[in-house]
């Protein structure tokens, strides 16, 4: 008899799985007439599990409820711990699911007193999840970060990479609704350190997966990260806030940097090399060394530091480089058309073959330039130019 229940059991997991729940219960329940004829408590409290699960997917929260109940008891009669943690986890995520958060959290608080006891650090880290999302829905999120705090404690005590970027993740985004940025910043530097571990120890050389595997946004989680000398080719970083990330010899060849906010970054010698720079913030970014053959059209590069810079061929019609320092930067034939270069320092510049059409050039310093005729000087000085 035993047998037959067992292989009933089987057939019913694999109908769940194929979300023939009625299928499964109609099995799951066969199971439990059979294990009760032979009074068999604890392969009972499990296929009254089982059902219970099945009802809920079927969307019967009352007939679950009244299955883990049944489980409940059965469990507690026999002295089966595990069985007892199962049914009491099963109805704290049943009360969440029916608003009945007190419900929930007592549930889980109880499952989570067993797994402590029996050291099932599955189980607790489990029970402090499930804990943590019934105080969030009651809406006390203190008593949800204390079990955040509680998983993240857990995962580093048993080394369980896994639960530590979770709670980190948890952790984050909880101080960050409570306008705690501070806090957020703590947990979310947190994050980029692991990150920078696996990107560096190559386990995966997809930094933006490595990133939002961890639990990181990569449109707003790296303003002031430090990921210098990273590998970013081909990565996506369309509209990303990189403000005042040190960025230094990073290779950004081919990746999509548009729209993105760079303001203050660190670009030294990094490589922008066919990078898509359309419409991004650079203003006040130190890209002195930086290979920038690129396309910026529209970049605001406002009092940057483009020093030694590589621009040539870049393309950069009406890109605002007003008030940078572009001492010694190379402009050989890029596309400078109304680019606005007020106040700017182009000491020793090398402006050879470069389209300079409709250039404003207020107090912009020319002195030592490359590659300015006598014609195109006087025609510069109308314009405001400076040549000592």
């Amino acid at each position: 008899m035993t047998p037959q229940a067992n292989e009933l059991i089987k057939q019913g997991i694999s109908q769940y799985q194929a979300r023939e729940f009625e299928a499964a219960l109609e099995s799951w329940g066969q199971a439990l007439s059979l294990y009760r004829e032979i009074d068999d408590k604890r392969r009972s409290g499990a296929a009254l599990g089982n059902m219970g699960v099945a009802y809920e997917a079927l969307g019967d929260l009352a007939r679950a409820i009244d299955c883990y109940q049944q489980h409940l008891v059965l469990a507690r009669e026999i002295g089966d711990r595990r069985g007892e943690a199962n049914a009491l986890g099963n109805l704290g995520n049943a009360c969440c699911a029916q608003l009945d958060f007190d419900g929930a959290i007592e549930h889980q608080q109880q499952r989570l007193a067993i797994a402590r006891e029996t050291g099932d650090n599955r189980g607790e880290e489990e029970a402090l999840g499930n804990l943590a999302l019934a105080f969030d829905a009651k809406g006390d999120l203190s008593g949800a970060l204390q079990c955040y705090h509680q998983q993240l404690e857990l995962a580093r005590a048993i080394a369980d990479d896994r639960i530590e970027r979770h709670a980190l993740k948890n952790l984050k985004l909880a101080y960050k609704y409570l306008a705690n940025y501070e806090q957020a910043n703590y947990y979310r530097q947190q994050q980029l350190a692991i990150v920078r571990q696996m990107f560096l120890s190559q386990q995966n050389n997809d930094f933006i997966q490595l990133a939002e595997m961890v639990g990181l946004n990569p449109v707003e989680d790296f303003a002031g990260a430090d990921l210098s000398n990273f590998d970013l080719q081909y990565a996506d970083f369309a509209g990303a806030n990189l403000r005042n990330a040190n960025l230094s010899g990073v290779d950004f060849t081919l990746a999509d940097l548009s729209g993105a906010l760079l303001s203050g970054a660190r670009l030294i010698n990094a490589t922008l090399c066919n990078a898509n720079l359309r419409d991004s913030e650079l203003n006040d970014a130190d890209l002195s060394g930086a290979d920038l053959r690129t396309k910026l059209p529209r970049a605001n590069l406002e009092n940057a530091n483009l020093t030694n810079a590589n621009l040539s061929s870049a393309y950069l019609p009406h890109a605002n480089l007003a008030g940078a320092n572009l001492q010694g930067t190379d402009f050989r034939n890029s596309d400078m058309s109304g680019v606005n270069l007020s106040g700017a320092n182009l000491k020793g510049a090398d402006l050879s073959r470069a389209d300079l059409k409709n250039i404003v050039v207020k107090n912009a310093k020319f002195a030592g330039c490359l590659g300015i005729s006598e014609g195109l000087k006087i025609e510069l000085m109308e314009g405001g130019g400076i040549f000592e």
